[in-house]
């Protein structure tokens, strides 16, 4: 069963997809120029297996927009971005008292994800970062001056292409004889062309929707701050073996050693054959029986 709730007081868009008979509660952030009910396929398969999903649409994205010109504005704190995703925690805990929760950040939603674990320390049972990133911290501090350099000149409702170029622009610069502009994302033709085709997915992000993204990235690619997620806590990575943010592996590999320097639970997934969009792949439902088998071993349900 499928609800759609407001969520206070930013007035989120907040989507649950209702197992019937739920043993946990996986709780959805989703990335950048994007919107939660694109995970409806992955939602209703995790329903099959148990999981009660719930996500909520960010600030600037999907139906929390209050209107096409809201699309990719954020606010001047990246700070509120976090608190979206503690009310939805809450209100998980509050509906479903008792219930293991598994969080899973996609892209922007995974940096967010591992600052918001590292800081907050939120009642979850384990995480799953999927199609992060671990850029060097002197290309995201230079992202962060460029930026503000961009906001002294254009201000804050400035839709920077120059950023756009230098960011996803560049990812699909690095795929081999690309059909779309989006080639990146996954090698499912069809996924590709419904994302051009969606009118939630074609917007220039503002000044300070990246500012926070280039934040995020500079914050959580330190390893104090990786020391800082809880040790304990049983964590998957799992990314497509030919995704360029995750630099073909490369960068997820070098993260993981970071994670694995001091945390005891920590498991690697690199999917083959797939790209950025992992969940949207040509094999994904190869994903989605691994993601659930390893949600169900590692939450004791």
């Amino acid at each position: 069963m499928k609800k759609r709730l407001k969520l206070e007081p930013n007035n989120n868009n907040l989507i649950i997809w209702e197992a019937e008979q739920p043993k946990a509660v996986l709780q959805l952030v989703h990335g950048m120029v994007e919107y939660v009910e694109r995970y409806e396929e992955f939602a209703l398969a995790m329903n099959k297996e148990g999981f009660t999903v719930i996500g909520h649409d960010h600030l600037g994205h999907g139906y929390t927009a209050q209107n096409p010109s809201q699309l990719g504005v954020f606010p001047e704190s990246p700070e509120e971005l976090i608190n979206d995703i503690e009310r939805v925690t809450s209100f998980i805990q509050e509906s479903y008292p008792g219930f293991p929760i598994i969080l899973l950040g996609h892209s922007m939603g995974s940096l967010m994800c591992r600052y918001y674990v590292a800081k907050r320390k939120p009642p979850i049972n384990a995480l799953i970062i999927m199609a992060t990133g671990q850029q060097p911290q002197f290309l995201t501090r230079f992202a962060l001056i460029l930026t503000e350099c961009i906001r002294l000149i254009k201000g804050n409702k400035h839709r920077s292409k120059l950023l756009t170029y230098l960011s996803t622009d560049s990812f699909n610069r690095s795929i081999k004889n690309p059909k779309t502009s989006v080639d990146w994302l996954s090698k499912n033709e069809e996924s590709n062309l419904a994302y051009l085709k969606d009118p939630f997915c074609q917007f220039i992000p503002t000044i300070p929707m990246y500012r926070s993204i280039f934040y995020f990235s500079n914050q959580v690619a330190s390893k104090q701050v990786i020391d800082e997620i809880p040790t304990q806590l049983p964590i998957l990575v799992i990314s497509g073996q030919e995704d360029p943010l995750g630099e073909n592996g490369k960068g997820i590999e070098r993260f993981v050693k970071l994670l694995k320097a001091s945390h005891s639970k920590v498991s690697l997934r690199l999917v083959e054959e797939a790209r950025h969009e992992i969940l949207n792949e040509n094999n994904r439902n190869d994903t989605y029986h691994f993601i659930a088998d390893w949600m169900t071993k590692n939450t004791d349900v």
